[in-house]
Formats: structure tokens, sequence, C-alpha cells
């Protein structure tokens, strides 16, 4: 399934200023290995996200709103990705590991 603008969404946003870091939510129903391929966030730029901010990303079943089996947590290495340079490049993330011993 290719990027779909709605699951990208602000979660924290930080006051303006220098050093300042953002930090988003991105629900793909795509693997870890296709989300960190730059420009995958096709707009990301264009609404706001910038180099250093973090993304906590879910990997979903079939639909955004399916069951998580998996997250990750990236930043955003280059802004302004894509021909019309509306996009962002995520790191390839670090896995959140699922335990759940009880």
């Amino acid at each position: 399934m290719a990027y779909v603008s709605q699951g990208f969404k602000l979660l924290i946003g930080s006051l303006s200023g220098v050093g300042m870091t953002n930090i988003w939510l991105l629900d793909s129903t795509d693997a870890i290995a296709t989300v960190n391929t730059s420009n995958y966030v096709s707009d990301g730029y264009k609404k706001g996200a910038r180099q250093g901010d973090i993304v906590l990303v879910r990997t979903r079943t079939s639909t955004l709103s399916g069951a998580v089996t998996a997250v990750h947590i990236c930043w955003v290495i280059d802004e302004a990705t894509g021909t019309d340079t509306l996009g962002v490049d995520l790191t390839d993330g670090l896995a959140v590991t699922a335990t759940d011993t009880d």
C-alpha cells in the first residue's frame, strides 16, 4: 500500500525557534523498509516536518485503523525531498520490542 497522508500527524508541536523538535506519528500498513525510503512521506515537509524531528512509526495490518504489528522510532534525516521538494526522508528506525510477560 502506498503512503496515506492522513496517517502522518503532528503529536507534539514545539515552540517556534531554532533547535526545537516536533514529534510526529505515522500510521502505515507498509513495512519499515518501505517507510524509511526517501520521500515516502511525500508531503512531510509541506506539513511542517523538519530535519531532527522525531517520528513514531506504527505498522498496522491491512488498514490505518488495524491492529499495530510493529513500532519504530525514527527521525527526519533529510527534508524537502522529491522533485516537488515537499517530502522528507526518515532514518531506518529503532524497533521498540514488544514483551508482555503477564
